[in-house]
């Protein structure tokens, strides 16, 4: 009996058809998010490194970072086998794991220096998380140089990006030409999905995400990025007291830094179901035609607060649970440092996590904007894709008018632990 044979007892025909197939030297499984392709990669990675790999020559597993690897793979491939089956084994944040008795090298691929890990290498085998975020086609062409025992395989799985990225045209679009396999991956491919997550997961992705995420496509990124903003629906106050006061349970403050330009911050505040960007301050300094100095940034920040304060006690500076700054702007965080600000953070500036996470709450309803944040209402409808990016396989906003929206994408990122579980609790595990 194979591992295949032992593997979940419910698998689609096209998971069994991958698995059984996957005897190319590039095997690719692509499409929508939770359509299997985890399961059945792994599987037959599993299967191919117990029976058939090569003895001779190191074998890696590859993802964005070791951290992104261990969540979308490693603690997917230890869940497969019996708990103390003892086949698999891996620390979490250790630079290799043991895979049926072979040495697996485990590797983050974040920037362009990553091409230097695997320089050097012999491999027998590669497993590959997430192909299309990894560094650029430097970093793949490397990788496939590095496979040159007789028999090496490469196993990669990847959701849909812009049709002109780079994996698109060199790999995917010449796979035939190359002697590669591929296997696209709907929905409809995980017997393991309910009704109920496939609908709550086709709500929460919308716009492009819903092309790319839902049905699997890879599509251009063009136009109005938050294209499912609509006043009507996404600005309004936040629920107060009779008083006027604010019913909130947190604040953070998110900071997008400017000088010459734009320095626009948005106070967001988490009730029990929603978020909420409750106020704004803005400096334009070529409108005011004076920059500040980042202490007198300092200052006036605090000041505003300490208004805000009055109606939101969670908004004094004090009281603040986060304070979110543009991780490019380390003389102002210093000062902020000096001037004994609480809880002061770099911001995550993953521009495109930061931009679908905000699209899917504003999808799903659950962000609204108060009437009095007029910075972010005029920056919204402009925020757009850079059409000069896309058609080098680039997801990036064009630069200009944007201060506000990034300022937003990275509290919304940030606050992740206040909302994630409004979208998730009632939904289940899938792979």
């Amino acid at each position: 009996m194979t591992l295949l044979d032992d593997g979940p007892a419910s698998v689609s025909p096209k998971q069994a058809a991958s698995m059984l197939d996957a005897d190319a030297r590039v095997n690719i499984w692509e499409g929508s998010v939770s359509s299997g392709k985890t399961i059945a990669s792994l599987l037959a990675w599993l299967h191919w490194v117990a029976t058939d790999a090569p003895r001779e020559g190191r074998l890696a597993m590859i993802g964005r970072t070791k951290d992104t690897l261990y969540r979308n793979v490693l603690s997917v491939m230890l869940d497969l086998l019996p708990a103390g089956d003892g086949s698999i084994t891996y620390t979490r944040g250790a630079n290799t794991a043991v895979i049926f008795g072979r040495e697996v090298d485990v590797l983050g691929a974040s920037d362009a220096t990553a091409e230097t890990r695997i320089r050097g290498l012999t491999l027998a085998g590669a497993y590959v998380d997430e192909a299309t975020l990894l560094p650029g086609d430097g970093f793949w062409s490397q990788l496939m140089n590095r496979l040159r025992v007789p028999g090496a395989r490469c196993f990669a799985t990847t959701n849909p990006d812009g049709p002109m990225h780079w994996f698109k045209v060199q790999v995917i679009d010449r796979a035939q030409e190359l002697g590669y396999r591929t296997w696209h991956f709907t929905l409809d491919d995980n017997p393991g999905l309910t009704a109920e997550y496939r609908q709550q997961i086709a709500r929460e992705n919308v716009g492009l995400w819903y092309q790319r995420n839902i049905l699997g496509l890879w599509v251009l990124a063009d136009g109005v990025i938050w294209d499912m903003w609509d006043e009507d629906r996404h600005v309004a106050p936040p629920p107060t007291r009779e008083d006027g006061s604010m019913v909130v349970d947190g604040c953070a403050l998110a900071i997008d830094y400017g000088t010459a330009g734009v320095f626009a911050a948005e106070l967001l505040a988490a009730t029990r179901n929603r978020l909420h960007v409750v106020a704004e301050w803005r400096w334009d300094a070529k409108a005011e035609r004076r920059q500040l100095t980042d202490a007198e940034y300092s200052q006036r920040l605090r000041l505003w607060l300490l208004d805000q304060a009055a109606l939101c006690p969670a908004a004094h500076p004090d009281a603040l649970e986060f304070v979110f700054v543009d991780p490019s702007a380390t003389s102002f965080i210093a000062q902020l440092h000096r001037d004994r600000w609480q809880r002061v953070r770099l911001a995550d500036n993953d521009v495109a996590d930061g931009i679908r996470e905000t699209a899917m709450l504003l999808g799903a309803g659950l962000l609204q904007v108060a009437p009095s944040c007029t910075g972010l209402r005029r920056e919204i409808p402009g925020y757009v894709w850079d059409p000069k990016a896309a058609q080098h396989g680039e997801d990036r906003p064009v630069k200009a008018n944007d201060h506000s929206c990034d300022a937003l994408r990275y509290g919304v990122r940030g606050t992740r632990r206040w909302w994630r579980h409004w979208l998730t609790d009632t939904l289940p595990a899938a792979a």
